[in-house]
């Protein structure tokens, strides 16, 4: 029986065009097109359901095998310009554009990928798939002219190349979420034009260099959890376009706020779990476009300036966890606030909080070890949108309040060490949402009918340590503690 040939044919002369042109430092439209199916032929691609993204799959499924013969026909969708996720110069033709993100890829980049022969390429982002096993290949560095590399959360391992450091037109990089090790940031000593960084859980392990400080077009800076060591450089904190900086999870990363500027354009800045100390200062009034700032778990002191009230776009304000004191200043200007933490620091006591009931955009409140004396106010009965409620540890007495019921959002209910007195109310069943309960070590009267809590689907914490429980707990339910 006569084989047909003709498809042995094609691919040979795929081969020779890709091996005639590899020496070349720029590739023809049709060219790039073979680089681009050769490519999708070197990493697999085969789980079709178990991690497939949005679809992703159908991106690869338009790419069909290119022939010399019918190159230019578009109607047989062999123009890899028609093709997902590819995107073409106007004019001459030239790939400038792949995007492959959440595409469920399966494979390996290696440093003879025909990938690297897209040298006009200037967006590169293969994000949120699956190269476990492969290093960044130091052939990178043909890619001259991208803009953008989005590489996050795709596996890769191993160190950065060095060749990172040649892509000097880069106003994008993202490296985030996978197992790489950064020797120095002075590796991007030559990225000038850098708007977006982005290394998050990156291994850097060294200081951050005040260079960045000179990268004014800087717009958002991540380094998250990336063991970052030494004094981080005030003065980043005065770039004229920054909006975004997280430094959080860098326990070793020491530093203080500046004086703020008028009309600086930070939008959120966190700095959770750091070493940063000092005082928030007065000028923190000057980030008038401030949207969250999270200054947990980290050794700030002083006092919470007033100043703090003024900043009335935020919506999340965390300094939980701290070395803050004096009085706790009135933040009921603070309107839009979803997530407000204060717990855990060392404020005055006996302080008045009656303008938390004011805050009716809450969605989360941290009051924990807050030295409260005041029973638990009605006025919070307004605060409807509450999932999270934690005071634990202060002295608040009395009853919880019926009006407390109306609070049918919540999720996490955590009073344990107060001074709570008499029956716990039977209506505790109408929180249909309940997580998780922490009513422990106060002074509760009475026996407390488990059959209030048996009902709710979602409880997998109960906590009643020294309440007396009647009828006794049930055996077989492993979801609740008593």
């Amino acid at each position: 029986m006569a084989l047909n040939s003709e498809p042995m044919i094609s691919f040979v002369l795929l081969l020779l065009v890709l091996i005639t042109s590899s020496s070349s430092s720029s590739l023809s439209h049709d060219q790039e097109c073979l680089a681009l199916f050769e490519f999708k032929q070197t990493i697999l691609h085969q789980d079709y359901t178990a991690t497939s993204f949005n679809g992703g799959f159908q991106k690869l499924d338009s790419w069909r095998r290119p022939t010399i013969s019918n190159m230019s026909d578009n109607k047989t969708g062999s123009d890899c310009c028609l093709w997902d996720g590819v995107r073409c110069s106007k004019y001459e033709g030239h790939v400038i554009e792949l995007d492959l993100s959440e595409s469920s890829i399966h494979g390996f980049l290696t440093s003879n990928s025909t990938l690297f022969n897209l040298v006009h390429l200037l967006k590169l982002n293969l994000s949120m798939n699956d190269f476990t096993g492969s290093q960044i290949p130091s052939e990178i560095a043909r890619l001259k002219q991208l803009r953008s590399l989005d590489l996050s959360e795709s596996g890769f391992s191993g160190e950065v190349p060095n060749e990172i450091s040649h892509l000097i037109h880069l106003s994008k990089l993202d490296l985030s979420f996978n197992s790489l090790k950064l020797q120095t940031l002075s590796l991007l000593q030559n990225l000038t034009r850098l708007e977006e960084l982005y290394l998050r859980e990156v291994n850097i392990n060294s200081s951050v260099p005040r260079f960045l400080a000179n990268f004014t077009s800087l717009r958002s800076i991540s380094f998250l959890e990336c063991q970052l060591q030494g004094e981080f450089p005030a003065a980043i904190l005065h770039l004229p376009k920054l909006k975004h900086l997280s430094l959080a999870q860098n326990p070793d990363l020491t530093g203080s706020l500046p004086e703020f500027h008028n009309n600086t354009l930070i939008e959120d800045l966190s700095l959770h779990d750091t070493g940063f100390y000092g005082i928030i200062p007065q000028t923190i009034s000057n980030l008038n476009h401030l949207l969250l700032l999270d200054l947990s778990v980290s050794f700030f002191s002083g006092s919470i300036p007033r100043s703090l009230s003024n900043l009335t776009q935020l919506t999340l304000l965390s300094l939980r966890q701290s070395n803050f004191t004096g009085p706790v200043p009135s933040l009921v200007s603070l309107s839009k606030l979803t997530i407000l933490e204060l717990g855990d620091n060392n404020f005055e006591t006996s302080w008045e909080y009656d303008w938390i009931g004011k805050l009716t955009n809450l969605e989360e409140l941290d009051l924990d070890g807050m030295n409260i004396y005041q029973e638990i106010l009605p006025s919070f009965a307004n605060l409807t949108k509450l999932s999270v409620v934690s005071m634990s540890r202060n002295f608040i007495p009395g009853r919880i309040p019926s009006s407390f019921m109306n609070l049918t959002q919540l999720i996490i209910l955590n009073l344990p060490h107060n001074r709570l007195n008499g029956p716990i109310p039977s209506s505790f069943s109408n929180f249909k949402k309940l997580n998780f309960v922490d009513l422990s070590g106060n002074k509760f009267n009475g026996s407390v009918d488990l059959d209030t809590f048996i009902g709710l689907e979602n409880l997998e914490g109960l906590s009643l340590e020294g309440i007396p429980c009647l009828p006794p707990f049930p055996k077989g339910n492993d979801k609740i503690k008593a």
